[in-house]
């Protein structure tokens, strides 16, 4: 009986010990992932992968994590002059082009809720830069 409990209790112990280093990782990984700006503007003398012309892709509006109680936003921003921008809503897409100086300007509708808008902007020389943006759209009053 005596080697059942102990038995029982080296178990229970080596379960423990598996189930704390599991929750370890987890808080390490959710740590060091919530240090990442998803955002991050990045001059091109501090790009870290040392590409010294990358296009900064600047968007002006909608804010990030953007309250409203607007149905309809304006997502404008700069990226270089003649690129491709997409923009992935929860309504759909719109394609557009960035006008002579870079510049684009794009109504989109929103669901009520939260809103993940995803802006992709593509060159003919095959750079890209995206950035997604949270934009919460409610009735209630604020």
């Amino acid at each position: 009986m005596q080697k059942e409990v102990l038995g029982a209790i080296f178990i229970g112990f080596l379960i423990g010990l598996v189930i704390t280093f599991g929750v370890w990782q987890a808080n390490k990984a959710i740590k060091s992932s919530s240090t990442l700006p998803t955002a991050e503007v990045i001059t091109p003398s501090e790009s870290p992968t040392g590409e010294v012309n990358k296009p900064i892709l600047n968007l002006v509006s909608p804010a990030d994590e953007l309250l409203t109680k607007e149905a309809i936003v304006t997502v404008k921003g700069t990226y270089l002059p003649g690129a491709q921008i997409i923009i992935f809503y929860e309504k759909g897409e719109k394609i557009l082009k960035a006008d002579n100086d870079g510049g684009f300007a794009v109504d989109i509708g929103l669901v009520t809720g939260e809103n993940q808008i995803q802006i992709n902007a593509f060159t003919k020389e095959g750079d890209e830069a995206k950035q997604t943006l949270t934009v919460v759209y409610t009735t209630a009053d604020i």
